[in-house]
């Protein structure tokens, strides 16, 4: 079995057949990795290729079908398209994953700490979601509001943690009633300090693997488990059962607007961090022009080294970016450990980073030109040209936006979509997504994208945190992609609009001139 470096894929492996399903921005990517694996690329989303559910119907049409699932970890919504599509779906649990893997990586639990920039007290956010319960029970037996997504808990509690990489969250899970509330972790990890926070705040403290007991005897009393579809997976569904209530309960949009008080942070962090980003690229092109051979594992050792001399810095935000000409038309490229391609002049490099600072996350992209245009055969640079300055305008257009409140990012995507489709391009990934405040780089709601989903659907608010980012790309030339973020504000006359957060200057080697019109 081939290690992949795919972040979105599902795989069905049969007795002689293997599958993979990943969407449009990993298929260039997953070929590469694919090759002479025995696995054969579904293109999910392409036309005529159907979904693992459509796929697993026609093969159980032919032979009845009985799947091996985890459940633990699998979706509950995907769960129950899979179910209807097979004859026997059965467990595939941990330790049997384990037994079978025997090299797993071993699951590490860290240390947490108090998110002190959170202007609201993690007290005062469970009293209103207490409240919130009180507001919707309508049951004639106790109801208790069970988290799962590990950023929902860790905003509601103010703390954070390095469980997973990358995001600052921990294992955990939330029981929340009227009157109490349990949060199930690894409480062998605590310090007096976080145990004292908690407990102000009206927290009990209980043993990460308690939550099944717990529910057992909460719904052997009758009692009601309130969680939305998206928080449960197969196996907690499968414990729960005619106990569960369906709620959508509103902590992911309360999380999604930040106070006044935090952007001022946060605003704060973007300088550093634009700071930051221009310090590379100012170091990168001096190294360059003095002729050292530099490569893209440069770029990442670079921009780290700069980003992590900032005060406050507690990480990156996810692996960094850094692609040289046609590696940047995989969006989600990020070069091996020592095996970068090297930044060869004239090129271009497309760098797409972010951190975890005490105030708050950032996520930018920017592409830069490298050497002498006239260096650069002139017909394709004038392909670039117009690629490049089809993506600043629509991520211009954006920026600029104004709009009525209770618009939604379905609407909004198609707004930034125009000036690249006017070109006969698109892209398959959406224009913008949420960033947590000191938590996941992608947060939902909001987002900007043309698939109808709750994030999608969800109305903008003043606060709330987006990235623009919308981008072209040309297998095995190049990829363009100019990433700022957003946050919502009040335009006046009862309009709503974006103040761009991001600081760093962009390339206008690449900008068409009639596009500089107005700057």
């Amino acid at each position: 079995m081939p290690s992949f470096s795919l972040p979105a894929i599902k795989l069905f492996c049969g007795a002689d057949k293997a599958f993979l399903w990943t969407d449009s921005r990993y298929w260039e990517q997953a070929e590469r990795q694919l090759l002479n694996s025995g696995i054969a690329l579904m293109r999910d989303g392409e036309k005529d290729v159907p979904s693992v559910a459509e796929w697993l119907s026609e093969v159980n049409a032919k032979k009845s079908t009985v799947l091996a699932l985890p459940l633990e970890t699998l979706p509950l919504e995907r769960y129950k398209k899979i179910r209807e599509s097979v004859s026997k779906v059965i467990d595939f649990p941990d330790e049997v994953i384990t037994k079978e893997w025997p090299d797993r990586p071993k699951r590490e639990i860290s240390s947490l700490y108090i998110h002190r920039a959170s202007s609201v007290s993690a007290a005062d956010k469970l009293k209103r979601l207490q409240k919130y319960i009180e507001s919707i029970n309508t049951q004639a037996s106790p109801s208790a509001l069970l988290l799962t997504k590990l950023d929902d808990i860790a905003w509601l509690t103010n703390l954070r943690g390095s469980d997973i990489a990358f995001n600052p969250v921990f294992l955990s899970w939330a029981w929340v009633l009227p009157d109490s509330a349990t949060l199930f972790l690894h409480d062998e990890i605590l310090d007096d300090q976080v145990v004292q926070h908690l407990k102000e705040a009206g927290w009990t403290i209980t043993p990460y693997a308690s939550l099944e007991k717990t529910i057992e005897s909460f719904t052997s009393q009758g009692g009601k488990v309130l969680a939305r579809e998206s928080d449960l997976n197969a196996k907690l569904y499968s414990q729960i059962n005619d106990a569960w209530v369906a709620v959508k309960h509103p902590v992911a949009l309360w999380k999604s607007v930040k106070t006044q008080e935090e952007i001022a942070g946060l605003k704060e962090v973007m300088k550093a961090d634009g700071e930051a980003l221009q310090a590379f690229i100012d170091e990168l092109k001096a190294r360059l022009a003095k002729g050292e051979k530099l490569t893209e594992n440069d770029a990442v050792d670079i921009l780290h080294q700069k980003r992590s001399a900032i005060e406050g810095f507690i990480g990156e935000s996810f692996g960094t970016i850094a692609a040289v000409d046609a590696n940047a038309a995989l969006p989600h490229y990020e070069p091996e450990e020592g095996k970068g391609a090297q930044i060869a002049l004239p090129c271009i490099l497309l760098v797409d980073s972010g951190a975890h600072y005490d105030r708050g996350t950032t996520d930018t992209t920017r592409v830069w030109f490298l050497g002498n245009p006239k260096d650069y055969p002139q017909e394709k640079l004038q392909r670039l040209k117009r690629d490049y300055t089809a993506v600043f305008l629509a991520m211009k257009t954006l920026s600029e936006a104004t709009f009525k409140p209770g618009t939604n990012g379905v609407e909004l995507d198609r707004v930034a979509r125009a000036p690249i489709q006017a070109i006969g391009a698109d892209f398959g990934h959406g224009t913008g997504h949420g960033i947590g405040l000191t938590l996941n780089v992608h947060e939902t709601p909001p987002s900007i994208s043309p698939r109808e989903r709750e994030g999608t659907l969800t109305p903008f608010e003043p606060g709330m945190v987006t990235s623009d980012e919308p981008g072209i790309y040309r297998p095995g030339e190049w990829g363009i992609r100019i990433e700022n973020m957003l946050v919502c504000v009040e335009k006046g006359d009862g309009m709503l609009g974006f103040e761009t957060l991001t600081q760093c200057e962009i390339d206008r080697t690449l900008l068409m001139e009639n596009s500089l019109v107005g700057l």
